[in-house]
């Protein structure tokens, strides 16, 4: 593919993967605040431990499969085939597993009503399935927009079931519901848009191919995934459902803007990658574009958010709320981490070292069980904490290979990275010191935002920062064409 389309590409894919995350984003906030004001904290933290079991085994379904057929450059029909009935298989042996040890996992955390829920909420995974390869294939040829479209139809039409089934008393059901009608339905919809359907063909040499790379990707998200669970776990089994919801609402509203648009940057910049793969050079400047413009528009978000968090959790979800306030903020800070870590896997994932990206997770975990069992016996809020310093370490490990593979060391990082953190705390503190004023918490508020806005744009324009002048001349232009 040539550079100059392949960039086309890429701004034209950033632009959908960008608007679809914002939009179910909206959709999303305004629905589980909605669902936050009817529905019981208690109720959130049961579905979300039932739905922190299902990922974790949820991952053999995919078991790298998708990440390896992206990677692959000259994959067709007969690998696409192969592995729809390799995930549709793997998904029907993991729905029994489920199914039998619901009643064991129940048991731990001494909840019963989490049996029933996890094997209605598991049929989803099967379902989930049936539009695998169509995601596929919208990676490999970068057509966003049918993400687009899918969240649209899928996050409104469940949103709106969940929500009146709260109205109606449905209490968790309510929740469990809105997710297993939102699978279905964006299933369904990337079925109709990407027409590709499965036939009876199935290759051992194929799949054998693809599974040597595809299980390197999976174990190395079953780690990632497992320990990342681990959190959940530890809360929901020391202390209470309501601390897990805490603990998940103050992770969750931070997340919402590196979903945004760090996911967006990062979900096509793999494909990116697979493709220049070869370019070491070109695969570097793609990361370093990646980590300046994530960080320079995610950072002053995470950081003001940090700042107006006392208030935004009171206004948005009522006072019931108010002990996931602390949660948000050190979950801010983390997720400015997570930028830098997200990027540099990427690269790994992209130029094809799974086997490093395996070893990393290795490195890492033992680090953080350690951080994990110390923050337990103190109380969540130490876990949290924890794992912001967790990140730090996280970054220096997940960094290292890509001084060698792409010649894209950590100091370089921290300097493409350094001035955008650097105008965005300032923006911060500012807005955290208007806080102090005795006002209106509606009014304050909305000087906070307004003043942030400002300032960010007007530090940005007087000192010329290199990822606002390129935001405004390419997306700009993209936006105007569109």
């Amino acid at each position: 593919m040539a550079t100059e389309d392949l960039k086309k590409k890429t701004l034209s894919g950033l632009f959908w993967q960008f608007a679809q995350k914002v939009l179910g984003q909206v959709i999303s906030f305004g629905i589980s605040v909605v669902l936050a004001r009817i529905l019981m904290p208690e109720e959130f933290g049961v579905v979300a431990l039932a739905g922190m079991f299902i990922v974790l085994l949820g991952i053999f379904v995919d078991s790298g499969f998708g990440a390896a057929l992206i990677q692959k450059k000259d994959a067709d029909d007969l690998d696409f085939c192969t592995i729809f009935w390799t995930q549709t298989t793997f998904a029907s042996i993991i729905y029994i597993i489920i199914f039998i040890l619901a009643p064991w996992f129940s048991s731990i955390f001494h909840t019963e009503q989490l049996t029933i829920i996890i094997r209605v909420l598991a049929l989803g995974m099967i379902l989930g399935t049936l539009g695998g390869i169509q995601g596929v294939i919208v990676s490999k040829r970068m057509a966003f927009k049918t993400y687009f479209y899918r969240t649209l139809i899928g996050t409104t039409t469940s949103g709106v079931i969940g929500i009146y089934l709260a109205y109606q008393g449905w209490g968790v059901w309510a929740l469990v519901v809105q997710h297993l009608s939102a699978t279905i339905l964006n299933t369904l919809t990337v079925f109709f848009q990407i027409r590709w359907i499965p036939h009876f063909r199935f290759s051992f040499e194929r799949f054998k191919s693809l599974f040597n790379i595809g299980s390197k990707f999976m174990l190395s998200s079953l780690i990632g995934t497992c320990f990342y669970q681990l959190r959940g776990y530890l809360i929901g089994w020391k202390y209470l459902p309501a601390d897990l919801a805490y603990y998940n609402r103050g992770e969750g509203v931070p997340q919402i803007f590196t979903r945004n648009i760090d996911a967006s940057i990062n979900s096509v910049l793999f494909p990116v990658i697979s493709k220049l793969q070869d370019d070491r050079l070109a695969v570097k400047n793609a990361i370093r574009r990646a980590m300046r413009t994530s960080s320079y528009t995610i950072m002053p978000m995470l950081l003001g958010l940090a700042a107006i968090a006392d208030k935004l959790v009171i206004i948005l979800y009522t006072e019931k709320w108010a002990a996931a306030i602390p949660y948000m903020q050190v979950f801010c800070f983390s997720e400015c981490l997570a930028i830098l870590n997200t990027a540099n896997m990427q690269a790994l994932k992209g130029i094809g070292e799974a086997g490093t990206l395996l070893k990393l997770e290795i490195y890492k975990k033992p680090v953080m069980v350690a951080i994990l069992i110390v923050a337990m016996f103190i109380s969540p809020f130490a876990i949290a904490a924890g794992m912001t310093l967790y990140g730090v370490y996280a970054l220096i490990i997940n960094a290292y290979p890509n001084k060698k593979f792409i010649k894209y060391s950590i100091t370089e990082q921290i300097k493409d990275i350094g001035e955008n953190f650097i105008v965005a705390l300032i923006m911060a503190t500012i807005v955290f010191l208007i806080g102090r004023i005795d006002l209106n918490i509606y009014i304050l508020i909305t000087i906070q935002i307004i003043v942030g806005i400002c300032v960010y744009i007007a530090i940005s324009e007087i000192k010329q920062i290199e990822s606002w002048i390129y935001i405004k001349n390419n997306f700009g232009s993209l936006l105007k064409r569109k």
